[in-house]
Order: C-alpha cells, then structure tokens, then sequence
C-alpha cells in the first residue's frame, strides 16, 4: 500500500487581504521607536559641516544655498548634482536651506527624523506583510540603531540614503496594497512611488526584484509554493510575476542608465585601467562577507575603507563558495522556511549596484550602502531566531535577553560613533586610525590643515597620499595649493599641471591660474580660469577672478561680463560689486558706476569706499548732469563722521563736495585737513594733488574732471 507524503510543517501565517488597524498599544511601541531612534542619534545635531561632499551638495552650491526657488528646482531637473541626478534628494537640500539656512543643526535633525519615520514605518509595512507583530518590531527596532546606519543619517551628504529608505519603504506598501486589491489606481500609486523613489537615490533600481521576492513570501503569489495566496492578486509563475512589473522595471533601467551616464560623464566610475575587473570581483565576494562581519560585530567603522593592497584571492575565493554554499542551503529550505531565502536574497540583490563590479569612487565598500540591503538580513535572522523560540519558554527567554543585549550594545556603539563625525578632521584623524593605508584619509585631513593655515603639515599628509596612490590628482592639486600658500610657486605649478594631467578639474585649473596671477603672470592665468570655466561655468570664485585678471590687462569689457555673471548668481557680494564699479568706471560707463555704487549702500549703507567713491563721482564728474553736490556732501559726511579714524581721502572729497555745493570755506578747510593727513606719510603725489585742488577752492571753482 502507498505511502502518503508527509505534509510540509505550517509556515508563519501570511497576512489577510485586509489589514486591521494598530491599536493604542501598537502605537505606543511606535513611539517608543521613533524617539529612542531620535535619542540614540541626538548628538548629530550637535555636528557641523564636513569638508567631504558637503560643499558640493549644500552650502557651496549656489544652486542650493539660495533655498527653495524656482529656478533651483528647475536646475535640479535638468543638471545632476555631484554626479548624480537625484532631483528630489536635491529638492530636500533647497528646503532646508530655506528654513535652516546654512546652520547644520537643521539639516542634521531632517536626516534624523527621517530615519526615525523609516523605523517606523519599517515596522508597520513588515507588519501588515506578515502579520507578525513583535518579529516586526524587532527587524525595525535592530535597523533603527544599528551602528552602520550612522554614515547614512549623519551626514548631510547621505540625505539620499533616508530619503530614498522613505520611499522605498512608501513602494513595497503601495504593492502590498495592488496585491491586495488590484486596480489601475494603486497600480499608479506604486510606479510613482518607485519613480520618486529612484529620484531620490538610483540604488532603488533592485527594488523590483524585491517585489518579486516578497512575491514568493509572504505574500504566497508564486504559484507552486506549498502556502495558500494572501491577497486577491493571482498566483504567478516566477516570469509571470516579473513581466506583470514592466512598468517598474522600465523606470529602473531607465535609471540606471541615466545614473551610468551621469556618473561617467562627471568623472566618478573608475576606469579599468585604475581598478581592473577581475580585482573587483574579489573586492565584491569579500565585501558581502565583510557586510555581514560589521552587522554582528560593528568595529573599527570608517567613513571610506580603501582597497587593500593585495588582491585577496584567497579570502574571495572561500567567500564565493560560502555565498554559493549559503545560497542553495536557502534554496532548499526555500518551502519550508521562504524567509531565509527572501531575506539572504534581498540582502545579495540590492547590494548590485553598490558592490563595486561598477567602481564609482575609491572606496572598497561603505556602510552606507548597507542602508537598504541589511533589512533583508534582518528578516532571514529574526524569522529564524523567532521559529527558534517558539520551541520552548527557555528559548523564548534566551532569544528576548540576545536581542536586548544586541540592542543596548549596538546603541552604545552608535552613541559613540556619531560625535566621530563632527567635523572633517576628527573623521579622517578616526579614519587613519582603523584603517591602514588610507590615501583619500590622508588628502581630505591636508585640506583640513589648509583651511588651518597650517600649510607645512598640509604638505606631508598631501605627500602620505602620493605615495601611498601615485597619480592621485586630487592630492596634487591640494599639494600644489600647500605649497603655493608657502611661496613655493614653481613646486605648486608642477603638481596643478601634474593633477591636470590625471583627471582635468575645475579646481585644479582655478588654483593653477590663481598661483600664476600671484607670480605675476597674469596673461599666463587667463586661459587657465577659462578653462576652469568650461568644466564648471558656474564656478563663483573662478568668475570673480578671472574678471579681476582681465580688467588687470585692461579687457573691460570682458572683466564686466565675467563679473556681471558671477553677481546675477549671488546678487549679495558686495566686493564683486564693487570690482564691477570700478570696472565700469575704466569703461566710462558713469552711470552703471553710480548704479553699482547705490545698490552696495541699498545693502551696506555704511560701506566707506561706496559712500566716498559715490560722493567723488557727484562732485566732479565732467558731465553737469551728473553733479549733485548736496548728495554728494550728505554721502561724503557720512564716510567721515563714519570712520574710525581720519582719512586723508575722505576729506579730499568732503573738500570736492562743499565745493560743487558753493560752500567754499568748508571746501578749503577740510582739504587742508586732507593734505596734514596726507603729508605724514611719504606720498608726495598725493599732497600735491590736494594743494592743486585747494587753489581752486581759495579761487571759488569747484574742482571737476575735464571731459
């Protein structure tokens, strides 16, 4: 007589169609969550800026630190931002601009929220997944405190990394919803959450084959599993569950492209030549492994772990086979227990792109990245720890004091962690002191010393970060300025040209054509800022002195234009202003003078060269109609009374204006005052000057240029 196969053991019950609503309780724990989330990473509030991506993405950018306009967003659309195209990450840095301004304490807390809402909402999307409530809480609780989530909240830079976690969350629950109940609206609420998803970081490219796992469990739509469907979407085959998502994967092709193209074009994949393919392959098999050590035991975390060395072939080769070993052990527990599967699969997957088979940067792996990935880990353990426990009180016992262990010791790491990113040199001093090796941690400590004046010790970490990657051009570029600042032009020519030589940059040319226009070699410089421009033509600073440098050689008309430019993208700089006054002077160009002049006193109505050089031009312009002597004399008074101290130039134009007022006594009384100041110091010319104007006063003429 035939035997009856025995039934597969009963798997966690999956979750019903219709979701009951959290209670009081359920929502108490919730809170709980958000605010020891918020607790355990108060002290980034307390942070600063870093010099390390910071700039470009906020306070440097002029198309950021202006807030929320609309030619920003409009910008955002269309321009990637530090060779990304993000525009809703990018939007997120505009708003906060707008209601922080550049203080960090603002943007470090909307990082932090938005952590604490992903917990949050980590839980109640796993929740209404599976229906487990605690195993829920757990996954979400051990992703909140987790000590590899602090380079993704607290840094500024790392917005995309919480933005994208929101929306990534916000998508699988617009598809459990679909699944739930399928209809063309919910199905246009998923693609664009997804859409807004990718908009905010590209790594959300894999999130549609995490629809296809949570397809096989729980929500029990691939047909043949041994567990009834939980939703009123059909059971599919794998490549029916696949093709029904076109639209999805669509928009994440459409993204990677977009991403690849981007990230090329801005500089930021490494080419073969620098980190060749097969060295890669090693770096990503020990890299999955290396994820998977710091998760169980987060040590010696580093904001960028460079590449070893050696290739470690040995270490990827027991690591692929461990992956594979790993992988069909999940394989063929994949119907009694679908969640180490899912959960080992969701992990691999959404590190893809992130791995580094497409090497963007320099670091061998990041714990950023494990942002995302490391929830599926989370899930394979704690559905597994939780079949564990159900064995027995003892178990349970055993398996509640691990977790509250895991949990005050991860926080504790994480307390500690966060106040190592204060400030750029307290993160790269931590960097060099658990990592080996460190180039980019020795470059970006020398830009600290720079911005310290302290240009000596600059040199040698810039010199550690040369010998330890040959041809780094940003070490170059940075070594030139050190050395420049010190005087050693010729030295700082060679290594610009030398960085330049490398990877042609925005930077290296502007510091190139400054040290040049320091020697006196301006005409040599001019070509250099062109070209700085090119690479980067909203380049503030490289306007401003290029501008300089023409109007220098007496190119007026192009210093205005360059100048005119870098004003009409920050209309408050009131020393670009007053170069364009100047400028316009040299042109002839009076009234464009005057303009400039009127709009620094609009902002700064007790700028001294803009009272006196405005005054001057009133009293002694050729032109009648551009004479105002009682303007003049209001304007000129209040430079003098304004001063600290007296000023020989002050008074000669006080003098010119009581003139062109008829107040001669006045006129000649204070150029006398202007030529005793004049005539303490050794300039001649200058008394000579004002006496030529006192004969006039004594005479009754008011002094003026001659046409």
């Amino acid at each position: 007589m035939a035997t009856k196969s025995p039934r597969p053991p009963a798997l966690p019950a999956p979750a019903a169609a219709g979701v009951a609503p959290l209670s009081v309780s359920h929502w108490l724990i919730l809170t709980m969550l958000a605010a020891a989330t918020f607790a355990v990473f108060a002290g980034a509030l307390r942070n600063g800026w870093l010099t390390f991506d910071d700039p470009q993405y906020v306070f440097n950018n002029p198309h950021v630190s202006r807030g929320l306009r609309l030619d920003g967003l409009l910008w955002f659309l269309s321009h990637p931002h530090s060779e990304n195209w993000h525009p809703l990450t990018s939007w997120s840095h505009l708003l906060d601009v707008q209601l922080f301004g550049l203080a960090p304490a603002g943007h470090h807390a909307v990082s932090v929220l938005l952590h604490a809402l992903n917990a949050v909402l980590l839980v109640v999307v796993l929740h209404r997944l599976t229906g487990a409530w605690w195993r829920s809480v757990m996954v979400g609780t051990l992703f909140a405190l987790h000590p590899l989530r602090v380079e993704s909240v607290v840094w500024i830079s790392e917005r995309k990394d919480v933005l994208s976690g929101l929306f990534f969350l916000l998508t699988i629950e617009a598809y459990r919803s679909w699944s739930a109940r399928p209809g063309r609206a919910r199905y246009a609420a998923l693609v664009a959450a997804l859409a807004l998803g990718l908009m905010s970081k590209p790594m959300l490219v894999t999130l549609p084959f995490v629809l296809v796992l949570l397809d096989v469990w729980p929500l029990g739509r691939l047909r043949g599993m041994p567990h009834r469907p939980s939703t009123r979407a059909p059971a599919l085959p794998l490549m029916g569950l696949i093709a029904e998502k076109w639209p999805l994967f669509a928009l994440s092709v459409l993204s990677a492209v977009v991403t690849f193209l981007v990230q090329r074009g801005g500089g930021a994949v490494a080419s073969v030549e620098m980190i060749p393919p097969a060295r890669r392959v090693l770096n990503a098999l020990v890299s999955y492994w290396r994820y998977i050590g710091k998760t169980f035991w987060p040590h010696d975390l580093s904001v960028l772990y460079p590449y070893r060395s050696d290739p470690e072939t040995l270490a990827a080769a027991v690591g692929a086979v461990a992956l594979l070993v790993v992988t069909v052990l999940f394989l063929r527990q994949a119907r009694r227990r679908p969640h180490l599967l899912v959960g080992w699969l969701w992990y691999l997957g959404m590190l893809v792109p992130v791995i580094g088979l497409v090497q963007v940067g320099s670091q061998a792996y990041a714990d950023r990245y494990t942002y995302l990935p490391a929830i599926g880990l989370l899930i394979a353990l704690v559905w597994f720890a939780g079949e564990l426990a159900a064995h027995s009180r003892a178990a349970r016992a055993v398996a509640v004091g691990v977790f509250s262990l895991a949990l005050v010791g991860f926080s504790v790491v994480t307390v500690r962690q966060v106040p190592l990113w204060k400030d750029t040199r307290t993160l790269f001093e931590h960097a060099l002191a658990v990592t080996r090796d460190n180039p980019t941690a020795h470059e970006k400590l020398g830009e600290v010393l720079i911005q310290e004046g302290r240009f000596q010790p600059a040199v040698a970490q810039f010199e550690d970060a040369l010998r330890l990657r040959p041809g780094y051009a940003e070490a170059h570029t940075n070594l030139g300025s050190a050395l420049g600042m010190l005087g050693r032009s010729d030295e700082a020519i060679v290594h610009f040209r030398a960085g330049l030589a490398v990877k042609p940059s925005a930077d290296a040319f502007h510091n190139l054509a400054f040290t040049l226009a320091r020697s006196g070699r301006v005409d040599d410089a001019i070509p250099e800022y062109e070209a700085a421009l090119r690479l980067d033509p909203g380049r503030y600073g490289t306007l401003v002195q290029l501008g300089t440098a023409l109007a220098a050689r007496g190119r007026f008309a192009e210093a205005a234009t360059c100048l005119q430019r870098a004003l009409d993208m920050n209309p408050a700089d009131l020393e670009t202003r007053r170069l364009l006054a100047v400028t316009a002077l040299r042109q002839g160009r009076v009234g464009d003078a005057v303009t400039a002049y009127r709009e620094i006193l609009r902002r700064s109505p007790d700028d001294l060269d803009a009272l006196n050089n405005l005054a001057w031009i009133l009293a002694t312009h050729a032109d009648p109609a551009r004479r105002d002597g009682a303007e003049a004399v209001r304007l000129a008074e209040r430079a003098r009374d304004r001063s600290p101290q007296p000023v020989a130039v002050f008074f000669s134009t006080l003098a010119a204006a009581y003139a062109e007022a008829g107040r001669f006594p006045e006129a000649v009384n204070a150029c006398e005052r202007a030529i005793g100041l004049a005539g303490r110091e050794p300039r001649t010319e200058e008394v000579r000057r004002y006496e030529e104007q006192l004969r006039s006063y004594r005479a009754g003429r008011a002094f003026h240029f001659a046409k």
